[in-house]
């Protein structure tokens, strides 16, 4: 074991025991940088010493070991070679020329946005690369994550690298988020420090650092990012204009992709001998991959998907749909060639609450939506949204939103009551955060650009603030007499072998079914006949109705249900 003790006596022809003293103290900088580490289990000058592993490794001409939560990221492209938005670069070169020292930076921006990318190149014009931590490879205990992330950093300093540090909003310790347990740690490191965060979060920074926001890219920009990146491979898609459209992704992302897609059609190569083969369905299969990966804990994608013949709805709920088709279709040419971005700065996506009693068709009409855009149809599952861990519920909820916007799949909140439902006095520490948990909602949904459906049977539950920022509000009604003749006529497809007449007329003035509730019988009843081995009969239609009505409770027939 090595202490002061045992230094001075070393070195004592050459420094004083004072000299010594004076340069162990915790603002010297062996100290305060972490070259040294002073040991509190024995009073001073009988503390054990310890010099940084890094730092013996760095003096053996070694690879330093930085641990598990911490890699190097050396810049792959020079500042002027980056793909941003116009004016994003120089801003951030201008900011990092103005920051304090030691730096503190917050780089802000979607997942894929090239944040990484471009604090590496500004590292890079420095003559250092980054040391990139892993908020989510840290200990989940607060304070062994504390302990941990001020390791991380030192030795990334000592490394000679940049620490950055990303995935802080990943982290939740009971009532904590990553970023308040890292706040103090953050503040109290000598060297620069950056973070990387979700677009307009809170750095969890000390006053006067310098943030540094990159705006998600426009479907024009988009599509050159694509272009750009194809012809660098000598690869190409059958229609790149529709990819940019469909995927609202970074210029991270789309390198991410097309290299993928060039691996995979250089394998496909050597078997098939087709070197000019467009590359859309790799690109295709390989976003919808990574969009399934950040999707996958929270919402299931809906395979099955209803056409426009399956439905039965009256003329002004039809003529609405296709109006919320074409604001889709027409998204680009409004927003960018028109001009209209300029004047709406938020509810620029595309969200609808469909109400109507069980069994109208809402979800049908999800589906039916999805199948025209040819769209990914995801239905979230708020059971596994919603948290009792402060925090988890609105981080949950900006990995769906984030998923949806970039990989332009449709999200469908159904029975969206449990998460949209009206603010309620604060009565207690419960009310309180679900109240904030409804508001994290009402920014998101304004800054969201995807396409979000939230089905109800009972439009009076949801918060008034919520339904002024829908795009479109439909109410589908109970299906009248002639409709519910139209529905049992829709839902017996023509292969179905009947025997005499089926009276759907009748069967629609007897009994008041919804349209799903019709669906069930005209199943039941196919069944029933199958079971018989026997064509369909109008017997088998009223028995599976009357057998409905008993699973509900209900020994009449009369009546409606929904």
């Amino acid at each position: 074991m090595v202490d002061e003790l045992l230094v001075q006596h070393v070195l004592a022809g050459r420094l004083s025991a004072y000299d010594i003293t004076a340069e162990l103290l915790p603002r010297a900088p062996l100290v305060r940088f972490g070259l040294v580490d002073i040991k509190p289990s024995r009073p001073r000058p009988f503390a054990a010493l310890e010099v940084d592993p890094v730092i013996l490794s760095r003096l053996r001409g070694e690879p330093p070991e930085l641990g598990a939560a911490c890699a190097p990221r050396p810049a792959d492209r020079d500042l002027d070679a980056l793909e941003a938005s116009p004016g994003a670069i120089a801003a951030a070169i201008d900011a990092v020329a103005r920051a304090a020292r030691p730096a503190r930076i917050a780089v802000r921006g979607r997942t894929g946005a090239g944040r990484r990318t471009l604090l590496a190149a500004l590292a890079d014009h420095a003559g250092r690369a980054l040391g990139v931590i892993d908020a989510t490879l840290l200990p989940r205990d607060a304070d062994r994550f504390v302990d941990a992330l001020r390791v991380a950093l030192r030795r990334a300093q000592l490394a000679g690298l940049v620490p950055v540090v990303h995935r802080l909003d990943a982290a939740i310790f009971d009532h904590r988020s990553g970023s308040d347990v890292a706040r103090d740690v953050l503040a109290a490191h000598p060297g620069p420090v950056a973070i990387l965060a979700p677009p307009g979060a809170p750095p969890p920074l000390p006053l006067g650092h310098t943030a540094i926001d990159l705006p998600p890219l426009t479907e024009t920009e988009r599509l050159a990012v694509w272009q750009r990146a194809l012809d660098d491979t000598h690869h190409w898609l059958r229609d790149s204009a529709g990819v940019a459209a469909r995927y609202r992704i970074g210029p991270g992302v789309i390198h991410r992709a097309v290299a993928a897609a060039a691996a995979a059609a250089t394998a496909a190569t050597t078997a098939t001998r087709d070197p000019a083969a467009p590359c859309d369905d790799r690109i295709d299969a390989f976003l919808r991959q990574a969009r399934d990966l950040r999707l996958g804990d929270h919402a299931r994608r809906v395979d099955r998907l209803a056409t426009w013949a399956d439905l039965v709805l009256p003329p002004d709920i039809m003529d609405s749909l296709r109006e919320l088709i074409g604001r889709v279709r027409h998204r680009r040419t409004v927003f960018e060639d028109w001009g209209m971005s300029r004047a709406m700065a938020t509810s620029r996506g595309l969200t609808a609450l469909f109400q109507g009693q069980p069994g109208t068709g809402k979800t049908l009409v999800a589906g039916v939506i999805a199948r025209e855009l040819g769209l990914d149809l995801y239905q979230v599952d708020l059971s596994k949204v919603m948290s009792k861990w402060i925090g988890e519920t609105e981080r949950n909820l900006a990995t769906i939103f984030d998923a949806a916007e970039d990989g332009q799949a449709i999200l469908l909140f159904d029975e969206a009551d449990a998460l949209f439902a009206k603010r309620t006095e604060v009565r207690s520490s419960n009310d309180r955060y679900a109240n904030l948990e409804v508001n994290y909602l009402l920014q998101r949904l304004d800054a969201f650009e995807g396409i979000a459906i939230l089905t109800t049977n009972s439009g009076g539950s949801i918060d008034p603030a919520f339904k002024r920022r829908l795009s479109f509000q439909l109410s589908f009604p109970f299906p009248d007499e002639d409709t519910r003749a139209e529905l049992w006529r829709a839902h017996l497809p023509r292969e179905l072998p009947r025997a005499g007449e089926l009276t759907f007329d009748a069967l629609a003035r007897k009994y008041q079914l919804s349209g799903g509730y019709i669906r069930n019988a005209c199943l039941r009843a196919a069944f029933l006949a199958a079971q018989e081995e026997t064509p369909l009969h109008q017997r088998h239609l009223e028995r599976a109705v009357a057998l409905e009505f008993a699973e509900l409770g209900k020994l009449s027939t009369a009546g409606s249900i929904a």
